[in-house]
This record gives structure tokens, C-alpha cells and sequence, in this order.
């Protein structure tokens, strides 16, 4: 095995690990009520949300000590509102899932939620940077429905690995009363996987080879603050789409196409000025890209995961099954917005 082979599977190791954990305290706090801490943002957060971030950054600070970090959620909200009862809770919630002997005080959480690492550069003259979202899909967290925990690696700007954990994706979508909790993991040139959350046979997965447009499938988000269902919808008609138009919450989406249980996710700016976080992307588009599928913006141009914590110079996200499907799916958006 070569030095940069082993280099990939410790980065998944450690990935899949951290993602395992945090499923662990989604499902505790679920198993509960959850509540929701309201954001400057006016975004929802939970303990849940602050919790998977700590174990997912303890487990890189670990055994990635001088990678770069962006990370979605910070401590410094977390101690203004927990108060003593969400403080002694969350500590409850890490410890229990990292099962450590020297068990972790509020301190110790926090530092690890506000873990930076270093500068990312190794030997090499390469960056490595980790794009974290500890719950994209916070709203269908707390409805109990699609949230994904998204792990994922960028080596110079560019997304390198991914893993992906969907608590509560069916494992078959076909059986919605089935098991539930899907992985999916990806590294750049090892082609992608999916395995069940609570234990199952690792999968190789492949985008959908479908090519009669009457067949293909859309996802779109669950909110509409998020795109532009009217734009979708009128990019179906135009492209002669007819599989039909789904919604979910969060990265889940990356995970269906990359599955090959759906052709198309488009995700249209909610408003001009609007521009889209790398965490909510990086996972899930080497997930995709691993498996076969294009990712692009609605321009068709790559996203440029190098300019910060945003992707400025995009407009949008497109993902696509295959080549033929991401040509035909631009030129309705085309036509769709011509005509609008």
C-alpha cells in the first residue's frame, strides 16, 4: 500500500469514526425533545449541532493537528445561551459519545467546537483544510426528518474527501418503514461507498445511468427560502423532465444522486445576493463527484471552493447523474429563465 493510499484510509478512518459518534448524539437527542437556540442569523441551532461538532473536531485535532479548519458553529453562542442545565446536558451528550476515560468538562467541549488547527500545510507544500457542517439540515432535525452530519476535506481549495452521515436516510428508499442511517464516504480517485449507519455490508455506489428524461428524478430543498421551486419546476417542463420533484432537507440530496436513486439536484439562489457556505457543499460534492455524478453551479462553471468560508463566484449549485443529464438540465434552466 503506498504512503498516500494509507494517508486516505486515515483520513476516512477518522471521518467515519467522528461521524459515527456524532450520529450518536443526533439520535440521543432526538430520543428526547429537541430545542432550538435561535442564531444571530435568526438560524435554528441545537446542543445537538455543538456536541457533533465537538467530537468531530476532537477526533481531527487528534490525528490532523496542523490541518485548517471551517467550521460552521462556534462556542462563544453556545455559552450565552446553554445556560447550566444545556451546559451539564451537552457535556452529558460528548461524553457519552466518546467514551473516554478522563471524562470532558464544558471547557474542554467548547475548546474542541473552537478548534482552528493550524495552517493545513504538510511536507509536500500541499493545504489541508476540513469543511465541517456538525447538522446541515437543522430544521429537519428538529422535524425529525432529513439532516445529514458533513464531514468533509479539502486539499488545496479543492474538495478531496467526504463523509457523510444521514441518521435518518432510509437504506432502501424504496422501504420508507426500513432501516434507516446511511454513510456514504468518498475520497478523490477511490470512487465512493455507502453502508448502513448501525452496521451492514460497505457498498461501492454509482449515479443513476438513466438517459430518457421522462425517467429522471429531482431533489430540491424542503424550504424555499433555500431556492427557487418555481425556477425547478419550470426547468422540468422545459428540459421534458418527468421523474418527478422531491424534497429534502440538507447534503441527504449529494447522497441520493451519488446513490443513483435520483438524476438531478438543483439548488437556485434564494436571492441575488445570496451566496451558498463551503460546509453545506464540500461533503456531499465529493460524494457525488466519486460516484459519477457533475457538480456545477447553475452556470455550469465548477465551484471554487478557494475563495473562503463562501462560494462567491457561483450562482447556485447543479448536480447532475451524468454528462448528458447536466447538458440538458442547463439549457432548461436556460429556457426556464429566459422565459420567467
Amino acid at each position: 500500500m503506498s504512503a498516500e493510499n494509507d494517508y486516505i484510509d486515515q483520513i476516512l478512518a477518522s471521518a467515519r469514526r467522528a461521524g459515527i459518534k456524532a450520529a450518536g448524539i443526533c439520535r440521543s437527542v432526538l430520543a428526547e425533545t429537541p430545542t432550538s437556540l435561535e442564531k444571530g442569523d435568526k438560524s435554528p441551532v441545537t446542543l445537538a449541532d455543538y456536541g457533533c461538532q465537538a467530537v468531530i473536531l476532537r477526533e481531527i485535532a487528534a490525528n490532523f493537528p496542523s490541518h485548517g479548519i471551517i467550521a460552521e458553529e462556534g462556542s462563544e453562542h453556545l455559552r450565552e445561551s446553554a445556560g447550566e442545565e444545556g451546559a451539564a446536558k451537552i457535556v452529558r451528550l460528548v461524553n457519552e459519545a466518546i467514551q473516554d476515560d478522563s471524562a470532558a468538562d464544558f471547557e474542554q467541549v467548547c475548546a474542541w467546537i473552537d478548534h482552528k488547527g493550524g495552517n493545513g500545510l504538510d511536507e509536500n507544500g500541499d493545504t489541508w483544510t476540513w469543511s465541517i457542517d456538525p447538522i446541515d439540515g437543522t430544521k429537519g432535525f428538529l422535524r425529525r426528518e432529513q439532516y445529514a452530519i458533513a464531514i468533509g476535506l479539502m486539499k488545496n481549495g479543492i474538495p478531496f474527501a467526504g463523509v457523510l452521515v444521514c441518521p435518518n436516510l432510509p437504506v432502501d428508499l424504496t422501504q420508507a418503514d426500513g432501516q434507516r442511517g446511511v454513510m456514504f464516504c468518498a475520497a478523490e480517485g477511490c470512487g465512493a461507498t455507502a453502508v448502513p449507519v448501525d452496521g451492514g455490508e460497505t457498498l461501492p455506489i454509482k449515479s443513476s445511468g438513466k438517459s430518457n428524461p421522462a425517467d429522471w428524478r429531482v431533489l430540491g430543498s424542503v424550504e424555499s427560502a433555500h431556492g427557487d421551486p418555481a425556477l425547478v419546476v419550470s426547468m422540468m417542463e422545459a428540459a421534458s423532465v418527468g421523474g418527478g420533484f422531491v424534497r429534502y432537507d440538507s447534503q441527504v440530496k449529494y447522497g441520493i444522486v451519488a446513490n443513483g436513486e435520483a438524476e438531478i439536484y438543483v439548488r437556485p439562489r434564494s436571492r441575488p445576493d445570496y451566496r451558498e457556505n463551503i460546509w453545506d457543499h464540500t461533503a456531499g460534492a465529493i460524494v457525488a463527484q466519486e460516484a459519477g455524478a457533475i457538480v456545477t453551479d447553475l452556470d455550469g462553471k465548477p465551484l471554487d471552493f478557494t475563495l473562503g468560508s463562501k462560494l462567491t463566484e457561483n450562482r447556485g449549485v447543479l448536480v447532475t447523474a451524468s454528462p448528458a443529464v447536466h447538458a440538458a438540465v442547463l439549457a432548461g434552466l436556460r429556457a426556464a429563465e429566459a422565459s420567467a
